[in-house]
Parts: C-alpha cells; structure tokens; sequence
C-alpha cells in the first residue's frame, strides 16, 4: 500500500536532502543560493543542481581553472562570432550557451582550447557561474519568445550583475525593437561602455540585417565598480 501523500512527500524532500554535492563550494556557492528561478528558463534555471548533470559541472569548473578573463556568448546560433572571438584572442576564455543541439555539436567540432561551446540556456549558465567570473558578456541577436520566455527580465539582471566582475561588460545586440526596449528597462541605468573585444565575423542575423537595412539597435554597459 502507498503511504498518504503528505508522508510520501516527506520522504522526497528526505532523499533530496541527501543529495548533497559539490557547487562551486558549498550549496549556497559564493553568496549566491541555490535554488534561485530565473522564469522562462528552458529546463528550468536549477538544472545544474540535477545530479545528472555533475559532468557538465565538472567541465564549467575544469574550464574555469584556466588563467585568463572570460567572456561568455548568450544564444550563439551557428557560433561564428564565438569561434572568431576564441581564435583572435586566444588569452581569453570563451563559454557559449546555445539550446539547439545540432548548432553545439557542429561549434564544438571546431573549437579551440580556450572555447567550450555547451547546450545550455543561458540563464542557467549564469546561475552556475561563480560570482564575478565574467569579464564580458554577448547576447547578440537573440530570438524573440514572446513574454513566456522573455530573456530581459528583472531576474536576469539581477544574475548578470552577479556574475560579471566589478567593471565588466554586457554587449547586447538586436533588431528587435521590443527587445532593445526590455534589455534597457533591465539595465539601462547601468554605465554606458565601448564594446568588449570583438571579432569581424558577423552572425547570420547581422547579414541579413546589413543585407536588408533592418535597424539595430545596441546596448553596451558595465557593472558597477566597488
């Protein structure tokens, strides 16, 4: 016979509690609490505290070990840019968050040391990044979902100013006007910055925009210092 629901729920949370691992440290990593939902996350934004997910952990945290600043690419589509980026900068350390699988296997193919292409979402990416680990931060023509997914939300703020270093950047870039509207109610009271090392490829979306005269709108700024 099952046990009531109360009781069988009791016994979840008890097998849960048991699974304690390493995060970065501790379950509450660097001041940053497990636990914390970023909406419109795909997978969820806790996804990395999923046991099965230790591996990925462990390649974030071995890649993390290597001297140097990081810059991490939000959405990197077919991973031009980041491939770009990794091969004119190799003292740098590139991270790069893409959902579709096929588009991270064909980046990964052809990615340099300093490169670690993952299929992620991006959130939950910065959710697992130790605070003030980023040195700059791409979101380059992301697609637009709609209010269900909406990347630019108060939440996202709030874990980009977490992640990024004193003085680090954010680079967005979009055609959507829409878009360029949220990232600057999320953080446009930042300080206005010159843009993060760039390379001279340009994603597919940027063609066609260049190609169409489609309007782009820019929004480039930096954390506050100390």
């Amino acid at each position: 016979m099952k046990p009531p629901i109360h009781a069988e729920k009791k016994l979840q949370a008890a097998r849960a509690s048991k699974i304690q691992w390493r995060f970065f440290g501790s379950a509450t990593s660097a001041g940053y609490p497990l636990g914390v939902r970023i909406p419109g996350t795909l997978y969820g934004s806790l996804l990395f505290e999923r046991p099965e997910h230790r591996g990925t952990v462990a390649r974030v945290e071995s890649f993390l070990s290597r001297p140097g600043p990081l810059g991490v690419e939000i959405g990197f589509d077919h991973g031009m840019c980041l491939l770009d980026r990794a091969r004119r900068f190799p003292a740098a350390n590139w991270l790069g968050a893409e959902v579709r699988r096929r588009r991270v296997d064909a980046v990964s193919r052809h990615a340099p040391e300093n490169c670690l292409p993952l299929r992620v979402d991006g959130r939950a990416l910065l959710a697992l990044l130790p605070p003030g680990r980023v040195d700059w931060l791409y979101v380059l023509f992301p697609t637009p979902f709609g209010d269900r997914r909406e990347l630019f939300s108060p939440e996202f703020g709030e874990v980009v100013a977490r992640s990024l270093r004193p003085g680090g950047i954010v680079y967005i870039r979009t055609d959507v006007a829409t878009l360029h509207a949220s990232a600057t109610a999320v953080l446009g009271s930042w300080a206005r910055s010159e843009p993060p090392p760039l390379g001279t490829e340009l994603s597919r979306r940027e063609r066609v925009c260049a190609r169409d005269g489609i309007a782009v709108y820019d929004l480039c700024v930096r954390s506050k210092s100390p």
